[in-house]
């Protein structure tokens, strides 16, 4: 989603969250980077869902003893969620960090997997606190919320009332490596403590140095932490341990790249990335954040003609199975950036980003419009009718549900 500055210019894609402003190569040997990565991923990504049909999973636990461990937990969880249930876990909703909002309330009644934080430039931690606690005891009954928030720095700042640290640019962060995972884990505290259980940060992007500001979604409002993977990869590191030592997950965006680009898919269609590859040497930096543990990937929305001509990169299977999974070796939940207000989509009916990205391969939905769960909800509860489609949205709540026990989110 892209952020939006204080004055409220335009907003950079990153996750729909804020309304505001948000969201070359080196010679890193892409191969090597990328090849490593899969095999040391830390241990954060649900299993998939092995039954070929929605409503299956594997056996529970003997009524006798507590669940075996985090797979037996998962299994449990979805085994007992109704239908609705299940595919409510794959959407997440904007909620405003001010106070629930009519719409939001509303949407909170179908138990959204979970809600990311908005318009939060002058709530207290206290004032989102009881925010997060309110939406939790409407929406996360029987299965908790995952609480997300738009926390890069700069001019991406959810969160930046009365208890909240102001958080400098990327392209600040990215000048000192080795003291930002501290840093990141100081502000990935203070979400922890108001109950933000996941941070859509860093932005992996490694933007053109050819572009610079020109690049809208990124450079234009200094989102990266710098023009080439050697120094990208080590900061996206940093601040993805410094999040999870603050028992934070984190987020990378926006897969597979967008400091190619000219425009910003908030707010133009038709975003074409003519450069990046399967093998360009910026796909590094993700492949350091995946390496380093990161448990969540945001996808772009452009469409990247060296990889998938035919499709975004939210709608492709390419881009999601044959790159992210299959060669950078990602086994965590797979995320949409806003898929609500970004003008990139305005012409896929509003149910169909939903059941586009589920069976293209993706796991989580995020639109920043609370209004907008129950059309999609609706969307996928009438592709699941057919068996294939169902037994990818089940692996997808299995994703979904594991991270939330990672995060200490579920427990059984």
């Amino acid at each position: 989603m892209t952020p939006r500055p204080d004055p409220r210019p335009s907003r950079p894609s990153g996750t729909a969250a804020s309304r505001q402003v948000r969201l070359a190569g080196a010679t890193v040997l892409a191969a090597g980077l990328l090849a490593g990565c899969g095999s040391t991923q830390a241990p954060t990504a649900p299993p998939a869902a092995s039954s070929p049909t929605a409503g299956t999973s594997a056996s529970p636990a003997s009524p006798t003893t507590a669940p075996a461990g985090p797979a037996a937990c998962v299994d449990a969880t979805y085994d007992r969620l109704t239908p609705a249930q299940r595919w409510a876990q794959l959407l997440v909703v904007g909620l405003p960090a001010g106070g629930v909002s009519p719409a939001a309330r509303t949407a909170l009644t179908k138990e959204p997997g979970g809600i990311i934080l908005t318009d939060g430039d002058t709530a207290s931690s206290d004032d989102v606190t009881q925010v997060v606690t309110s939406a939790q005891a409407t929406g996360g009954g029987d299965v908790p919320m995952l609480v997300t928030a738009d926390q890069e720095g700069g001019q991406v700042q959810e969160l930046k009332g009365p208890g909240f640290t102001r958080i400098p640019p990327a392209t600040t962060q990215g000048k000192d490596p080795a003291a930002l995972r501290g840093q990141a884990k100081t502000w990935g505290k203070e979400l922890r403590d108001v109950g933000v259980t996941a941070d859509l940060a860093p932005v992996a992007d490694v933007v053109d140095p050819a572009l610079g500001t020109a690049n809208a979604p990124v450079g234009k409002f200094g989102r990266q932490f710098g023009t080439d993977v050697n120094t990208v990869a080590p900061a996206v590191t940093a601040f993805v341990n410094g999040m999870r030592d603050a028992k934070v997950a984190s987020a990378l965006k926006h897969f597979p790249g967008l400091g190619e680009v000219r425009q910003n898919t908030d707010f133009a269609g038709g975003v074409v990335d003519q450069q990046t590859s399967a093998d360009s040497p910026q796909l590094g930096s993700f492949a350091a954040g995946i390496k380093a543990g990161a448990p969540l990937v945001m996808m772009s929305s452009a469409r990247y003609a060296k990889i998938d001509p035919d499709n975004q990169a939210v709608f492709s299977s390419k881009v999601m199975n044959d790159l992210l999974r299959q060669r950078l070796g990602f086994t965590g939940v797979i995320m949409t950036d806003d898929v609500g207000a970004a003008q990139a989509l305005a012409d896929t009916p509003v149910g169909a980003r939903a059941t586009k990205f589920l069976a293209a391969g993706g796991d989580l939905i995020l639109t920043v419009q609370p209004q907008d769960l129950t059309p999609m909800l609706d969307a996928i509860t009438a592709a699941a009718k057919e068996p294939a489609f169902a037994a990818r949205a089940q692996d997808a709540v299995h994703r979904v549900l594991a991270l939330k026990q990672q995060q200490g989110v579920l427990h059984c």
